[in-house]
Formats: C-alpha cells, sequence, structure tokens
C-alpha cells in the first residue's frame, strides 16, 4: 500500500460524510468552495493555544487561574476587528472564560504534563504516515503514557473513541512506550471519559484505521451523509444538499 498522509480529521471526516470529504480533500485548490469556520470555532482554538501556552510559557509556581485568564484576555484582544464584531461574540467569550476556570478547577491537579501539543508524525504501514498534534500526553507512575483530548462541550450521548485510539497508535510508535489510558476531557463541565485500552483494542483499532484507508483510495462514490453533524459542517453554506439539510433540520429539531 502506498497511498500517503492522514490526520484524525481527514478520517472522521471521510467517516461522517463522503460528500464533505471531497468538497475538504480531493477538490482542495481547485475551483472548489471554500470552508467557513463558526465563530465558536474561533474562541475554541483559542482555548486550547492558552491551555498550551499555560504549560510552556508559565513556570509551575505561576500557574494560577488569574494568569491563565490573562493569557486568554491577552490572545482575545488580538483577535481581528471583525471577529469582535460578530453578533453575539461575547457569548464565546463567556463560554471560553468559563471552560478556562473548569481547567483550573478540575484539571489543573491532575499534575504536569508529558508533554502538551506535541505534532507527531509516524509511518503506521508501508506507504502510510499518520500526523497530527495531540493536545496533551501525561506518564503515569509506571511509565506509560496517557492520551487527553481536550473537549470544548459537554459530554454527548454518543462517543467515538476512533480518534484516541489514532493518537494512541501514534503516541507509542513515535515514544516507544505503550499507551495505558486514554481521556476525553470536557471542559464544559469538568467531566472525563477514561479508557484503559487493551493490546486487542489498539490492534484492532489499527487493523480498522488500514481498512479505511483503504477504502479512502479505492471509493468512487461519494455521497452526502445528511445528519446533525451537518450543522457544524463548514462547507454547508454552498452544500449542494443544503436544502435536504435545511429540511431535516426543521423536522428533526437540530
Amino acid at each position: 500500500m502506498d497511498v500517503g498522509k492522514y490526520s484524525a480529521l481527514k478520517i472522521r471526516v471521510f467517516q461522517t460524510c463522503r460528500l464533505r470529504y471531497r468538497y475538504q480533500y480531493l477538490d482542495k485548490g481547485t475551483t472548489a468552495i471554500k470552508p467557513r469556520l463558526r465563530p465558536a470555532d474561533t474562541a475554541g482554538s483559542l482555548v486550547h493555544r492558552v491551555l498550551c501556552d499555560f504549560y510552556t510559557k508559565l513556570a509551575p509556581d505561576q500557574r494560577t487561574e488569574s494568569s491563565l485568564i490573562e493569557l486568554f484576555e491577552s490572545g482575545w484582544s488580538d483577535l481581528s476587528p471583525g471577529y469582535h464584531r460578530v453578533p453575539g461574540v461575547e457569548q464565546f467569550r463567556e463560554s471560553s472564560l468559563k471552560q478556562l476556570r473548569n481547567f483550573i478547577q478540575f484539571f489543573q491537579p491532575v499534575g504536569e504534563p508529558f508533554v502538551v501539543e506535541p505534532y507527531i508524525q509516524v509511518e503506521v504501514a508501508q506507504g502510510v504516515t499518520l500526523f497530527g498534534r495531540l493536545d496533551r500526553l501525561d506518564e503515569n507512575a509506571d511509565g506509560s503514557l496517557h492520551v487527553i483530548d481536550y473537549k470544548g462541550g459537554a459530554m454527548p450521548g454518543d462517543i467515538d473513541s476512533g480518534q484516541l485510539l489514532f493518537y494512541a497508535l501514534m503516541a507509542e510508535i513515535k515514544y516507544e512506550r505503550r499507551v495505558s489510558r486514554m481521556s476525553f476531557w470536557y471542559l464544559d463541565d469538568g467531566s472525563t471519559l477514561t479508557s484503559e485500552p487493551s493490546e486487542l483494542d489498539k490492534d484492532g483499532g489499527r487493523t480498522e484505521l488500514l481498512r479505511t484507508i483503504e477504502e479512502m483510495e479505492r471509493v468512487t462514490s461519494l455521497p452526502p451523509n445528511v445528519g446533525p453533524h451537518c450543522a457544524g459542517c463548514p462547507f454547508l453554506y454552498a452544500c449542494e444538499v443544503r436544502g435536504r439539510v435545511q429540511e431535516r433540520r426543521i423536522l428533526e429539531g437540530w
């Protein structure tokens, strides 16, 4: 197999909606429609950047709630004037501040990370490279690693651990250590979802990953998949089935 480079996002988009996959990856660089980020996405990116700076730019004795809020307020003020004029933008600021205060209350006591926001690029099979930036890796007492992904919302009812297995696979190859824990940390309410993947889980995840990549290379039909995920799609404004999406949103209330 000689197919190239894959991120967790690229695979998740393919599995969620193949029409979006076409827009985002196959039509890229042509006369394709361009993605439009939601204002909430900008605020979410800032929160992630601030949490990275909290550990990489501040000494342990400087890591207080006030210093974290100062980092955020500085970043917020640096956002473009156009963003600050977006209707309702103040609600994103307040939501972000709540998430950061929750981080201090629920997650900072966990301790010092092993590494924050490492960029990893590894080969998992001949010609198949995985790449991505993890939010955080912690070191367990036995020297194994804990993959942690920050989530801006509250814990959803339907959770896909595929993203964490993707990161675990990369981390094990990069650092030559076993990943024994994987967690989503939900910043909106301080909840967590943690699993301890077995070697069988990780082997199965790798097999499924390679199977999906093979399918991505063979596929010729890229139909839309209309559902609640459409509400946050950056291509919705120009999607060729946006009429169907609007009908479903009204009918189903999402």
